[in-house]
């Protein structure tokens, strides 16, 4: 004890400092790691198939017969769907759409096979909800893929029973092919698309609000943040000490997750792991110097969480995963563009799955770093104003 009262003002007695403050704070420390790799394991659970199978949809067949027999068949054998319920009417079809019991309404009208045999076109109607865009767009997708098999086999079978050869007849049938390679997630997994992206997105809130919780705590003290200038002796010791144990922690929770993702999970990893750690640690790093910011920014310590919970909350519909970035508006755009987490999944994106030569992701680099020094010169800034103001107030 005698040692530590006499530890010399610097780094390691703001970090001391810091520790103990989180020691004898058990929610904080939960916060810190394990209600993150909590929260990942519970999305990993979500999400651990990759791709979601046998949405239910119903099916309306007023044919009766062997061909329309054979596409429900066809149709339940996909996947990615399953055919849950087999109904007399379209009425009843709507109902179980409408509930929720039936993502989408396959309606196989009556004399579908007659037309067949007579060289007619008979139209196969789908409903689907697409206010579900995922898993709408999926049963789309199978069920379309699925019937259009179907259209192409008839249309074969009848041009070789009037004499053409197979190989004529399939080209017929697809006068011009389209090949369609599906890049970087070629198996449509989820696993790739959300979960590699959710976690950061709520790890930022994590990160930002413990740094802000812990200024916004020595600011609202007795002493304020000139106790806490006292100990680091500078503003940057300060800072660094201060924030040294949650960035340990939390790029133990990132890397952790990364490790169960690339490895019990089987997610492919592309890119270079040096430098995924290196944008990693500038992540962290941007989103506690946003945190800091707010933290001496906002008047006590439940306005410093608001405001990290308004800036970052909403960030996942800001990154450019689910809605593209290039058709945002402008007010979007510079809100993404001040998201530490926008450039982290696009540097992500670009080393792990596109396997993307250094160079390209310079520029989301640089944005990362431009981000942690721009927010970490607020805080520096406001923590100097903050820790002169009180010794003033006090004479």
């Amino acid at each position: 004890m005698a040692r530590r009262a006499h530890l010399k003002a610097g780094f390691r007695r703001a970090l001391l400092a810091e520790v103990r403050q989180i020691g004898s704070r058990p929610g904080l420390m939960f916060m810190l790691a394990p209600f993150p790799l909590l929260l990942f394991a519970l999305l990993a659970a979500v999400f651990h198939l990759g791709l979601p199978r046998d949405l239910p949809i119903a099916v309306v067949d007023q044919d009766r017969s062997t061909l329309s027999r054979q596409m429900v068949r066809m149709v339940d054998a996909t996947p990615e769907v399953a055919v849950a319920r087999e109904v007399a009417t379209l009425g009843e079809g709507r109902q179980l759409l409408v509930s929720g019991e039936a993502y989408a309404v396959v309606l196989i009208p009556a004399r579908t096979e007659r037309d067949v045999l007579s060289g007619r076109r008979p139209e196969v109607v789908l409903f689907y909800n697409n206010q579900y865009m995922t898993p709408g767009s999926l049963v789309a997708r199978a069920v379309g893929g699925t019937l259009g098999t179907v259209a192409a086999g008839i249309s074969i079978e009848a041009r070789v029973a009037r004499g053409a050869d197979v190989e004529s007849a399939t080209q017929a049938a697809a006068p011009i092919p389209v090949r369609q390679s599906a890049l970087f997630n070629p198996s449509l997994e989820y696993v790739q698309f959300l979960l590699a992206a959710v976690m950061p997105t709520v790890l930022q809130i994590f990160i930002g609000a413990s740094a802000a919780l812990s200024f916004a705590r020595d600011r609202q003290g007795v002493a304020g943040l000139g106790r806490s200038l006292r100990l680091g002796g500078t503003l940057f010791k300060t800072v660094a000490g201060k924030l040294a144990p949650y960035t340990l922690a939390y790029l133990i929770v990132l890397w952790g997750a990364d490790a169960l993702l690339f490895g019990l999970m089987g997610v492919r990893f592309g890119g270079s792991l040096t430098f995924h750690a290196a944008y990693g640690l500038l992540f962290v790093l941007a989103s506690q110097m946003l945190g800091a910011a707010a933290a001496l920014v906002a008047r006590d310590t439940v306005s410093a969480l608001a405001a990290v919970g308004v800036i970052t909350g909403p960030a996942f519909g800001f990154t450019g995963i689910t809605f593209p970035r290039l058709s945002m508006n402008d007010f979007s755009a510079i809100w993404a563009d001040l998201l530490p987490v926008t450039h982290y999944l696009q540097l992500r994106t670009d080393n792990i799955l596109r396997g993307a030569p250094l160079d390209i992701s310079m520029p989301a680099v640089a944005w990362l770093a431009g981000l942690a020094l721009a927010y970490g010169g607020v805080a520096l800034l406001l923590l100097w104003r903050h820790g002169r103001a009180k010794p003033e107030a006090a004479r």
